[in-house]
């Protein structure tokens, strides 16, 4: 059974840091580290476990850390943002399994785009190299996506001419009625398996701003800076985060109980059995009285 539990004290891929109102999430994919063994990581490619801990992430990040109010997401390899999905992981895979792979990352997305419009969080994909497929469409996530002009860097959705699929996270959709790109360009885009360099990405909307490398760093802080400066509507100033703290289900046959919820399974009927519980006694009456019961 898959442990979707994690915390940044045991991150393997990501390496999370926070300044003030300013977070850093950076892409460092270990290759010889997959969910399960049978491939390698290649060029910062994400699995599953990649992908568990981003969305651990973006959780602290909004529940934990209300001071942050800019989140930069980056990449540790130089000339590479994200290569997307691994493709020995997806090949090597059940359809069952590519299916709730493809719903768990996009969730993962959404919830990037849900903290940005309900929390106050201002999301740049800081894309210092090339971002393909999944890659991309992480980047599409973020509310400002700024790409590196070096020559050699591309945002590209290559899943139709290379694998003959629809981008499987969002990626035109979010295009077309995110970014409003038009579609004509969306679908000449989709078919580029090349992708689009810096000045054709900037002139299709794809990205909202591009600099030389030599400038890249120095144009995402001050990006970041006045982001976080002008930031309005978001978190209150001193407002305290509820920790996450662990589940820690009894888990039997058949059984996963967790303190308000539990899940029974029937694998002969194939049958998911939810049961909910309410919290015992009282509602707490503030913010302060969550944290002295514990932070939940």
């Amino acid at each position: 059974m898959t442990d979707f539990e994690t915390h940044p004290d045991r991150y393997v891929h990501w390496k999370l840091s926070i300044d003030g109102a300013i977070a850093r999430l950076v892409l460092a994919v270990q290759e010889e580290r997959p969910h399960v063994p049978g491939y390698r990581l290649k060029l910062n490619s994400y699995d599953l476990g990649v992908d568990i801990e981003l969305a651990d992430a973006v959780q602290r990040l909004r529940f934990e850390h209300p001071e942050v109010k800019v989140v930069v997401v980056s990449s540790a390899l130089p000339n590479v943002f994200c290569a997307g999905a691994n493709i020995m992981m997806l090949s090597s895979s059940s359809h069952p399994f590519k299916v709730n792979f493809c719903k768990f990352t996009n969730d993962t997305r959404c919830s990037i785009e849900d903290a940005s419009r309900h929390s106050g969080q201002r999301w740049i994909a800081a894309v210092n190299g090339t971002a393909s497929g999944g890659g991309y469409e992480l980047a599409l996530a973020c509310d400002d996506i700024v790409l590196v002009d070096d020559g050699n860097s591309a945002v590209s959705l290559p899943e139709v001419p290379l694998l003959g699929v629809l981008p499987g996270t969002g990626g035109l959709t979010r295009l077309v009625d995110k970014r409003k790109v038009r579609r004509d360009i969306a679908d000449v885009f989709s078919t580029l398996a090349e992708g689009c360099k810096a000045k054709k990405a900037l002139e299709w909307r794809l990205v909202d701003a591009t600099f030389s490398r030599s400038k890249f760093e120095a144009a995402i802080a001050d990006r970041a800076a006045r982001a976080a400066a002008a930031k309005t509507g978001g978190p209150r100033e001193g407002a305290r985060g509820i920790r996450l703290l662990p589940l820690s289900p009894k888990v039997s046959d058949g059984r996963v109980e967790y303190r308000h919820v539990t899940l029974d399974t029937d694998a002969k009927q194939r049958l998911a059995t939810l049961t909910i519980r309410g919290p015992e006694g009282p509602a707490p009456a503030s913010v302060a009285e969550v944290h002295e019961l514990g932070g939940e």
